[in-house]
């Protein structure tokens, strides 16, 4: 096998594992949140529709946003948007999308004007993700359901509504994993009363 050969099977190897053990780990989180979740029933169904209704906006409108790639997230009606677009004006105009959601009570705009991210780069983004979740998953005194992880181009972002304690224990997992460039928290911080 020459050397071409052997790298794209290593690179398809490694995606497949990548995006399976995602895949995995996102159901067992979101088994967890049906047996406990801080949210309620409302804001989660909230945070579907904001992230559904606004990726739905941005990709009808494929001549005006073409060759972007753009991820919407939501958590307790906190929006964030990541990904990369050629031109500044489009990075407003999602934006604005965004916001005329009466759903999203927060935007928080981390797009980048860049060409979009090379599936190599993606492939890495989902590795890393995988690993902080499995790290959170394996970690005592924090619930990995209460948080949302989302890496952009070796950026990771925290988003959740969790005691200060919690965020303090993910934000240090996230930071000390393999891969890492930044990490940037959006948390809500509650209090846990302990009786």
């Amino acid at each position: 096998m020459d050397s071409t050969r052997k790298k794209i099977a290593v690179f398809l190897l490694v995606s497949f594992v990548s995006f399976s053990l995602q895949g995995c780990m996102n159901a067992a989180i979101t088994s967890g949140q049906a047996v406990y979740n801080r949210q309620s029933i409302q804001t989660t169904l909230n945070d579907h529709y904001v992230t559904m209704k606004a990726e739905r906006e941005i990709y009808l409108d494929n001549t005006r946003f073409a060759n972007t790639r753009v991820s919407v997230s939501s958590f307790n009606g906190v929006v964030l948007l990541t990904g990369q677009v050629p031109e500044a004006s489009q990075k407003e105009d999602i934006e604005k999308i965004v916001r005329k959601i009466s759903e999203a009570d927060e935007v928080h705009n981390l797009i980048t004007v860049s060409a979009p991210a090379s599936a190599l780069v993606q492939v890495s983004d989902s590795w890393i993700t995988t690993k902080i979740k499995s790290k959170l998953l394996a970690t005592n005194g924090v619930d990995p359901a209460q948080i949302k992880v989302i890496t952009e181009n070796g950026v990771v972002y925290l988003m959740g509504l969790l005691p200060k304690e919690e965020a303090e224990i993910a934000t240090d997992l996230a930071r000390t994993t393999d891969g890492v460039q930044s990490v940037v928290t959006i948390f809500g911080y509650i209090t846990i009363s302990k009786t």
